[in-house]
Order: structure tokens, then C-alpha cells, then sequence
């Protein structure tokens, strides 16, 4: 079994995030390429908040983040990396059974999100929070059936620290939200640049 997250590791929403960054901050004059560097430094919003923006409240501003951030407008947004359907079919192929565990709020706008990237025929299972457990639960509803070969991929560094509480051995890759310096800070097994380079494994 093979767990990916969907955010930054199977699909890329930097896009959207970033749009709704700047339709809530206006103000805002960072380029896509300036908010995403901040970002992959772990800067979060509440901290970049307070360093550029200090007349701005953080909790309304996640407030609508929350609200916004999977309604259809933004959502339409997001695209696969250029390899992501390739290494998915080749995976399936080779017998791989794929499992997405993701903090989506909505089920529903998951699945039709997934349904529009040609993304959901691949997936064996789909499990979200849907603000209604943690990720670190989802994890250790499936460690049941987890054995040696398992792995977990993603570009967040909690989530390799949750792969790795349950006995995962766990893939960090860096085309996403964090970049490899803090990624390696968790201690992945493996570090990867691309999707395709899970073939090799």
C-alpha cells in the first residue's frame, strides 16, 4: 500500500492558495514566487501576517481562509504535476494498492476535485478529515493492515512524522510546500524531487 497526500504532493494548489492570499490580503504586493519562498520556509500565515501585514487579525483572516479556500472558484485552480497520472498508472500496474489521506474539508468537493483530474480511478481509498478527526487518526485506522512494504508519501513534514509514529516507512518530496532543507529536518527514509522517481523504489 502506498498513502499519498493530495496537496503539494499529487496535485499542485499552490495557485489557488496563493490567489486567495492575495484576494484577502490586497494589499499585498508579493509575487506568486515571493509568497511560496516565505511559505516552503515554514512561514506560516499567522506569522507572515504579523511580519508584513500587523493591522491585519489573524483569526478573522483564517476565518474566510476556511470558508474560501474549497469553494469551486478556487479549486479550479489546481492541476496535477506534469507526472502525476504517468506514475499513478504505472504504479496501479504494477499491483500497488493507492490510498489518499487528506485534510479536506469537504468529501463532496474532494471527490468531484479528483473526479476532474482524472486522479480518482487510481485510488483504491479515499480518506479525508473532513474536519472531523485528525490526520494522525486516519493513520492509525490503516496501520491495521499495514506491513513492511508500506510507505507513505508527502511534502509535509507532519505527515511524515504521523507515517512514521505507525510503523510507515516514509517518502518526503520536495516540489511542494516545504522545501528539502526542512523536510529532512523529519527524517524521511527518502527525499524526491519528482512523482516519477517513486518507480525507482
Amino acid at each position: 500500500m502506498i498513502i499519498f497526500d493530495l496537496d503539494g504532493t499529487l496535485i499542485d494548489s499552490s495557485e489557488r492558495m496563493y490567489r486567495l492570499f492575495q484576494d484577502l490580503v490586497p494589499e499585498s504586493t508579493f509575487s506568486k514566487e515571493e509568497y511560496w519562498r516565505l511559505k516552503r520556509n515554514k512561514i506560516n500565515h499567522k506569522v507572515l501576517l504579523q511580519m508584513y501585514f500587523p493591522d491585519r487579525d489573524f483569526e478573522e483572516f483564517n476565518k474566510k481562509w476556511l470558508s474560501l479556500i474549497e469553494t469551486e472558484k478556487y479549486m479550479l485552480l489546481d492541476q496535477n504535476y506534469p507526472d502525476t497520472l504517468e506514475v499513478l498508472a504505472n504504479l496501479k500496474h504494477k499491483g500497488e494498492y493507492l490510498c489518499l489521506l487528506t485534510a479536506r474539508q469537504s468529501r463532496t468537493m474532494l471527490m468531484q476535485e479528483l473526479e476532474r483530474l482524472k486522479i480518482d480511478s487510481y485510488l483504491d481509498r479515499v480518506l479525508t478529515t473532513e474536519h472531523k478527526c485528525t490526520k494522525v487518526e486516519l493513520f492509525q485506522s490503516l496501520s491495521s493492515i499495514n506491513t513492511q512494504e508500506d510507505f507513505a508519501v508527502s511534502d509535509m513534514g507532519i505527515d511524515i512524522l504521523n507515517a512514521k509514529q505507525y510503523g510507515y516507512h516514509t517518502v518526503a518530496i520536495t516540489h511542494g510546500f516545504m522545501n528539502e532543507k526542512n523536510l529532512s529536518t523529519y527524517h524521511p527514509d527518502r527525499i524526491i524531487h519528482e512523482l516519477a522517481e517513486l518507480l525507482l523504489i
